[in-house]
């Protein structure tokens, strides 16, 4: 059974709450369709959660052709979240080595000012923050490229810089205060830093607050003024399907949204100024945390194409895992976990065991594919003491206790034997004898299985929309 500790819990209600804003990371790429009302659409579902804000993920317009339509994308990602007292902030996309053109800092630079008068640009001590994913690995950017930009912008916007490099990140995994000291050597061109690696790098085992200590502590003993930006993510699988094991892969993610956030809010030794969580939209990375896109209706105003990688999105609902953000998010906003007021349990599954070997996809050349567990997970909030029942298969009525001093975690493995037809789990809320409510999956755990797929579905149990609306407050 896995448990939540009530004595960390307990602790952070001594901590006053300090913290600024959270952001979600989007990605334009997946925004094609995108009209100004679907931006609100999607601006609403994010203010619901406790999300202040987006992290805007494009490449260059010139990297391919055909992309020169983002520049309009982000036009009316201003427009709605100006009048809905939103926030923005451009993360540039610097992950890609080969390009037509490159980003240059006469455009970053021209874009970065468009804005500056729009209410909805976020800023960080009266400078427009900017982040990147990436910039390290790269020969056209780096350093000496960084400090460029902020030259550039001196005089007319200046801007605070606080990427997101990636080699960093892996490596303080391993080595954090290393890495930390190494950054603030190489980049001194930065302000603050973004920390991408939300997951644990190539172990099974749960990632910790280590390397977030480090590179906090290294931009405040360095004298850097911008922020430290903590990414928090529910789960990292990705399938590329190009026979090379280094680009599919899984990380070991079976209770790492409630883990990591868990952390958070109970560890004094870890306070970010920022929570960027990866990621709003980024279905091919199953990270997502957005309603699933419009799939068929090329009309739809979030339509979008996914080619082979939406074999293993297509289905797997995550959106009642934004109730685990929201309540988290409001902790860690206030110094005190949210009253609970309904009974909700959220749960999520893999779709066949781990070994099981399906007709397309990559199969076991999914790197780390042994990491998952072979089971359904439950997070549960409880008004009183209650029991949550947990069946899939043979595996009948495994339980867990809840009650209402916050959150409490169990699981179920999957049977050992799974047919081709399928298990499918079942969860539900018992108190006083009496079954309050129940769910089934939307998708059974099957060997008949069309794509290798490591990409969790979501559920919930209890009042509260399938969309994922947290009715905690």
């Amino acid at each position: 059974m896995y448990t939540l500790s009530v004595i960390a819990a307990a602790s952070a209600l001594l901590r006053v709450a300090s913290a600024t804003e959270v952001f979600a990371h989007f990605m334009v790429q997946n925004a094609y369709a995108y009209t100004v009302d679907q931006w609100k659409t999607d601006i609403t579902s994010a203010q619901q959660v406790g999300i202040d804000g987006f992290s805007l993920n494009w490449i260059p317009p010139d990297c391919e052709t055909g992309l020169d339509w983002m520049v309009d994308r982000i036009d009316d990602a201003f427009t709605a979240a100006e009048s809905m007292g939103f926030s923005l902030i451009y993360s540039f996309d610097m992950s890609y080595s080969t390009c037509d053109v490159f980003w240059n800092q006469t455009f970053m630079q021209d874009m970065i000012s468009k804005y500056a008068g729009n209410s909805a640009a976020y800023r960080w001590n009266s400078n427009m923050l900017v982040t990147t994913y990436g910039g390290d690995q790269v020969d056209e950017y780096g350093n000496e490229f960084f400090q460029g930009l902020k030259d550039n912008m001196q005089d007319s916007n200046p801007i605070t810089l606080a990427p997101a490099l990636t080699m960093y990140s892996m490596g303080a995994q391993t080595d954090p205060t290393g890495e930390a000291s190494n950054l603030m050597s190489d980049y001194t061109s930065i302000d603050g830093y973004l920390n991408w690696q939300a997951w644990p790098l190539n172990v099974d085992s749960n990632i910790t607050v280590t390397p977030d200590q480090a590179f906090q502590s290294a931009l405040k003993s360095n004298g850097r003024s911008g922020p430290y930006i903590m990414a928090v993510s529910p789960w990292q699988y990705k399938d590329l399907n190009d026979g090379n094991p280094l680009d599919s892969w899984v990380a070991y993610s079976d209770t790492l949204f409630p883990d990591r956030f868990q952390a958070l809010v109970s560890n004094d030794a870890i306070q970010p100024d920022i929570i960027e969580l990866l990621t709003w939209n980024d279905f091919c990375e199953s990270h997502y945390i957005r309603d699933l896109p419009n799939q068929d209706d090329t009309s739809a105003t979030d339509y979008v194409e996914l080619g082979d990688m939406g074999a293993y999105v297509w289905g797997q609902n995550h959106a009642p895992w934004r109730i685990i953000a929201k309540y988290y998010i409001s902790w860690w906003k206030n110094g005190s976990p949210p009253a609970i007021t309904m009974d909700q349990v959220v749960f999520w599954h893999r779709i066949h065991p781990k070994a099981t070997v399906c007709s397309g996809g990559s199969s076991t050349g999914v790197r780390n594919y042994l990491y998952p567990e072979d089971a359904v997970f439950a997070w549960a909030l409880v008004t009183e003491s209650s029991t949550i029942s947990m069946s899939i298969g043979s595996n009948q009525y495994w339980t867990f206790e809840a009650d209402s001093s916050g959150p409490s975690m169990g699981m179920v493995p999957f049977p050992l034997y799974v047919s081709g037809s399928g298990d499918t789990p079942e969860v539900a809320i018992m108190r006083n004898g009496e079954t309050l409510h129940s769910a089934s999956s939307s998708q059974a755990v099957s060997t008949d299985c069309a794509w290798q797929n490591f990409n969790p579905v979501v559920g919930l149990v209890g009042p509260g929309m399938n969309s994922g609306t947290n009715s905690t407050s």
